[in-house]
């Protein structure tokens, strides 16, 4: 071997890649104290730019409980359905509803939400999706 030090010279810099490397994914994968480790909502069908197949749904934390707000209408409580125990609030448009049926094209869903047992607050919290109808 003519220049022996190249060889160290590569092995020090790959290897000091590998630990910048190490240290990088390390510190991606961090927390912090004020993150909510459980979403308020865990899902939302139809999910986020999917097709409509029959109701909408939100599935929110089971110590909470909303309602559902489409194309900035708000759904009635009466026509809202509800599975309290699981914090799920769901709308399936028909006759006599406020919406019998969803135009082609995107809508959107705001689902407010606050705390089961509580009254709604005047600013609840929210989380808005959108998803599409074909007919």
């Amino acid at each position: 071997m003519r220049h022996p030090w190249r060889v160290v010279i590569v092995v020090a810099i790959l290897a000091a890649a590998l630990s910048m490397a190490a240290i990088a994914i390390d510190s991606a994968v961090t927390t912090t104290e004020a993150e909510d480790p459980i979403p308020a909502v865990e899902t939302v069908v139809p999910g986020p730019a999917e097709i409509l197949q029959d109701a909408i749904t939100a599935d929110l934390r089971v110590n909470l409980t909303g309602v559902l707000v489409i194309d900035g209408v708000e759904v009635p409580e009466d026509q809202t359905d509800r599975v309290v125990a699981l914090g799920q609030v769901s709308f399936r448009p028909g006759p006599g509803k406020e919406i019998v049926r969803f135009e082609p094209g995107t809508h959107t869903v705001t689902v407010l939400f606050w705390e089961r047992g509580k009254e709604r607050p005047a600013n609840p919290e929210s989380y808005t999706w959108t998803f599409r109808s074909v007919s």
